[in-house]
């Protein structure tokens, strides 16, 4: 587990690029001193955090077990999902409230309709009114910084519904799960922002699970980093389409703070292309805050 380090930091944080076009909102100082993950079966966003040697608290947020490590044990994390949404301190602060920025993977549970394993319901936080108004809060009121990839958006869903046009049932949990596995997608690099920092106008993005959550579209106010034409199965079936020029990778101001989502898995990305995204997407994670407590081993990037 990656303590947070007592040192303080500033940094400017990046709001959302304007939808359909080049201009930049005004960067905003923010504090970042603390950070929280919540794993997930399908997604390790952290990989880029141990590379860059950047402090985090980690959250137990498994449905089943990390299917990209059968190595992990759930149960050696002590603090769980739960904790962080619905947890509060002595003094009736939120727990989720002492962070500045979190980050919640592909396959963390209480974010969907039925466990993949099971038939249990696995909407806990989505339907919980508590958790939408927390995480609401969290990023308009506090301008803090929420991090989301692929299953997991049913968490943005909840909380911001115009923001994101889905494949299948908007009103339905996991119904945009539709996307084929095993294909990789020629995206483009839409804004300077991605453009500047990849040096390229194009990047090779891999799927590397089936029955992706795919997006057909944005709100208006909402930024495409990322789009490109996938394959996805428009009833659920055999069947296979295309959808072109799908958003894969977002981003919108929520009042004072800011939403990124991604509908590939960041840990399935060259190390190179998932860290100088999510360096460019939130400008000044201060790599080498954690140069000395590091405790983790970097899973290898595919």
């Amino acid at each position: 587990m990656f303590p947070v380090p007592s040192r303080a930091g500033a940094f400017t944080l990046a709001t959302a690029l304007l939808s359909g076009g080049c201009t930049e909102n005004e960067f905003i100082a923010q504090p970042f001193d603390n950070i929280a993950v919540v794993t997930g079966d399908f997604d390790f966003v952290e990989s880029t955090l141990l590379r860059q040697e950047i402090a985090y608290q980690r959250y137990e947020g498994y449905i089943c077990c990390a299917s990209y490590d059968p190595t992990i044990d759930p149960a050696g994390i002590a603090q769980k999902a739960e904790s962080l949404f619905l947890a509060e301190n002595a003094e009736g602060q939120a727990e989720l409230d002492t962070y500045d920025a979190v980050f919640v993977n592909s396959g963390a549970r209480g974010l969907g309709d039925y466990e993949y394993n099971g038939i249990e319901d696995d909407d806990d936080f989505v339907k919980d009114p508590l958790v939408i108004d927390r995480v609401r809060a969290f990023v308009e009121d506090r301008g803090r910084v929420l991090v989301v990839s692929d299953w997991a958006y049913d968490l943005i869903e909840a909380v911001w519904p115009d923001k994101l046009e889905l494949a299948g049932d908007d009103l339905a949990y996991d119904a945009a799960q539709l996307g084929v596995g095993g294909q990789r997608v020629a995206a483009e690099v839409k804004g300077e922002l991605l453009r500047n920092r990849l040096q390229a106008g194009s990047a090779s993005l891999l799927y590397n699970y089936g029955n992706w959550s795919v997006v057909e579209g944005v709100g208006p106010d909402v930024t495409v980093h990322l789009s490109g034409d996938v394959n996805f199965r428009p009833d659920g079936g055999d069947g296979v389409s295309v959808i072109p020029d799908s958003p894969l990778l977002v981003s919108f101001a929520a009042g004072r703070g800011l939403v990124v989502y991604s509908s590939f898995h960041w840990d399935a990305q060259t190390a190179a292309l998932s860290d100088e995204i999510l360096l460019a997407l939130i400008e000044g994670l201060d790599p080498g805050n954690a140069a000395d407590q590091a405790d983790e081993e970097v899973p290898d990037a595919q």
